[in-house]
């Protein structure tokens, strides 16, 4: 009897010892905190990763870099423009490429405290079809200002929940969403003057009405990057994706092997369920 409880305190006793060795070891920064690859997290315990479910609206924390060391490098360099004043440019279809080319066809990286998925295959399409009726009312366009938090272009309203005629009324172009705005938006962790105003049900149906004035049946504006928000969890490839997740679709990618006959046919076939893109049969050439 004497030598069994001998040989579990001895047992017990080298755990104990293995474990403070182990304690002690240093060990590499933890990769991956979620099952969609991307750019990572550098830190060294999960307490130090943010929450990863940010509202609409909701800004994020600046102080926490996230992955936008990583993001800086597609921001092109300074430049004088014609009245000699300081210029940045910058291209989030570059960004979009290098992570489809790095990580694959579903990828993510952290901007700021806010977590952003990006998703460059035709076939994902479909799945992400399949959650359409737990859509967030949210303008394609607006990355950026949905990752700054910009109230105009946020919401939590479900687009089932609204009644949307397209009317004859002419729509006039809302700057702030042009890709270039919205581009510089992405690139850059400084808030940028914008209208605060909040999104009201009818702001709401105008910043959707946009997709009948910011493209175009050709090529480059249909390879624009768009945006979708679920309200719920969702899966895609198997990999789980929270609610109020930015979805970016690099549409560049998807378009990239139509030909030109079938490609608008075919790009509204896929998308039509984004939101507002319903309206976009009668678009310009």
């Amino acid at each position: 009897m004497l030598l069994v409880i001998l040989y579990f305190v001895l047992n017990f006793a080298g755990f104990l010892v293995f474990l403070a060795i182990w304690n002690r070891i240093p060990k590499p920064k933890p990769f991956d905190y979620t099952t969609i690859p991307g750019m990572k997290l550098n830190v060294s315990t999960p307490d130090e990763i943010p929450d990863m479910i940010t509202y609409p609206g909701h800004s994020v924390d600046k102080e926490f870099n996230g992955t936008f060391d990583e993001i800086k490098k597609f921001v092109d360099k300074i430049s004088f423009d014609k009245k000699s004043i300081f210029r940045i440019t910058s291209d989030l279809r570059e960004l979009l490429d290098f992570l489809n080319t790095k990580y694959g066809p579903l990828s993510s990286f952290w901007w700021s405290s806010r977590y952003v998925v990006v998703v460059s295959d035709e076939n994902f399409i479909g799945e992400l079809k399949k959650y359409r009726s737990h859509l967030v009312s949210l303008s394609p366009f607006a990355i950026g200002s949905y990752l700054h938090g910009h109230r105009k272009y946020c919401t939590t309203n479900k687009l089932a929940t609204l009644n949307i005629r397209v009317g004859t009324q002419k729509i006039e172009l809302d700057k702030d969403l042009k890709e270039d705005v919205q581009n510089k938006l992405v690139m850059s962790l400084e808030e940028m003057a914008v209208d605060s105003e909040v999104a009201d049900v009818a702001q709401i149906i105008l910043n959707l009405k946009q997709c009948k004035v910011q493209m175009r049946k050709n090529r480059k504006s249909l390879g624009r990057p768009l945006m979708v928000v679920f309200d719920k969890e969702i899966w895609v490839d198997a990999h789980p994706i929270p609610k109020y997740i930015p979805i970016i679709l690099h549409t560049s990618e998807i378009i990239r092997e139509w030909s030109d006959d079938e490609l608008f046919p075919k790009f509204f076939a896929q998308f039509y369920w984004i939101p507002g893109f319903s309206m976009i049969t009668d678009i310009a050439v």
